[in-house]
């Protein structure tokens, strides 16, 4: 399961957080080999989360490439379940932010706060815009379906890293303007947009010309076709 978990998105909203729910299934099926029955059921007091990581009987195995790292599936999820069931979207939505992501390192090995206690149950099914409908388990059928659909993707898809980390800024031609080539810069885009305003508004004014000059070719072409009523 290493290579399906290792290209499974991790961040981005709402694919890094399906990613990390489904990467959470998987350990759940696929590394601990527990039945749904028992997936659905997990609860905040079944997993322990110290140098060694647990649900509840079962160590959470850890290997040396984080992003196939069963044990950093497992705190990733943590890290986003808990305000994605009490419905704080935006920090999940923060905690997926590509720009502030690292996969060089094992999140497992990082202080995951408590706010993943909160979530009265762990495997969540989500809506299309990554709302978790929370009081409802995930149901069988989806959990048989997300595992070959997930090895499915990793055996097809093109090997590609995840980009996450800070991106940098290209260069433009206003790097390093002084504040007097600045304004010299605005007074141009201005001039240049006030220019383009005229000549909007000269093609607006031919087109209202040319409609009613057809308004009234047409208008004379129906007045010559008409029957004389006198005949």
């Amino acid at each position: 399961m290493s290579e399906v978990l290792a290209a499974i998105p991790k961040y981005r909203y709402p694919i890094g957080l399906r990613g990390r729910r489904d990467a959470f299934l998987i350990v759940l099926l696929g590394v601990l080999h527990l039945t749904r029955g028992q997936a659905r059921t997990i609860a905040p007091a079944d997993v322990a989360v110290t140098s060694i990581i647990r649900i509840r009987s079962h160590v959470v195995p850890s290997s040396d490439d984080p992003v196939s790292c069963a044990a950093c599936a497992l705190t990733r999820w943590l890290r986003i379940v808990g305000p994605v069931w009490t419905g704080f979207r935006g920090d999940a939505i923060r905690q997926l932010d590509p720009t502030r992501g690292n996969l060089d390192r094992h999140d497992c090995e990082q202080p995951v706060p408590g706010d993943w206690r909160r979530a009265e149950q762990l495997l969540l099914p989500l809506d299309v815009h990554g709302w978790a409908r929370t009081g409802v388990s995930l149901s069988g059928r989806s959990m048989t379906s997300i595992i070959p659909t997930r090895r499915a993707a990793a055996a097809t898809n093109s090997p590609t890293a995840e980009v996450v980390g800070a991106v940098a800024r290209k260069r433009s031609r206003f790097d390093g303007l002084s504040l007097q080539e600045t304004y010299s810069e605005l007074g141009a885009t201005d001039a240049a947009v006030d220019a383009a305003l005229a000549r909007l508004a000269a093609v607006w004014g031919d087109a209202q010309a040319l409609d009613t000059d057809l308004e009234q070719a047409t208008g004379e072409s129906e007045r010559g076709l008409a029957p004389d009523s006198n005949d």
